[in-house]
């Protein structure tokens, strides 16, 4: 398999795997936090929540193609390659956590934070270790 295919492939499986973990980790988060009610509500806003979790593990997927830059020549180093495969993407997940808080850290947009990146930057972090093993340069 070539560098080219296996990072679209690391990419494609990333972002169907993390979405499916986010999920059901933010629809177990909201079954343990549900505040039970005598009235339902008319509007449930749980499907805002999933739509933007879907679109947030899509655009850090949009944002890892930056990996590869690490095809080419003059990014073959380490260092480089590690900042081509996880800068963008951790710039990206910062912008996302001060959006999302409104600039104040509280427990509700940590937790979303890290239902939202954390099993994409697992499963990120395992194909970049599985890329530096079968892909060494020597």
């Amino acid at each position: 398999m070539s560098k080219r295919k296996f990072i679209l492939l690391s990419i494609l499986k990333t972002w169907f795997i993390a979405t499916v973990i986010s999920m059901v980790i933010l629809i177990i988060y909201m079954m343990i936090t549900a505040v039970p009610r005598e009235n339902p509500r008319n509007c449930d806003m749980s499907g805002l929540a999933y739509g933007l979790l879907i679109i947030w593990i899509l655009s850090l997927s949009i944002t890892s193609f930056s990996s590869l830059f690490s095809l080419l020549k003059i990014f073959q180093g380490k260092a480089v390659r590690w900042i081509c495969w996880f800068l963008f993407p951790i710039l990206t997940a910062g912008y996302f956590f001060i959006g999302i808080s409104d600039g104040k850290v509280d427990k509700e947009g940590i937790v979303y934070f890290l239902i939202a990146n954390l099993p994409w930057f697992v499963l990120w972090g395992v194909y970049y270790y599985r890329f530096n093993s079968l892909f060494k340069n020597n």
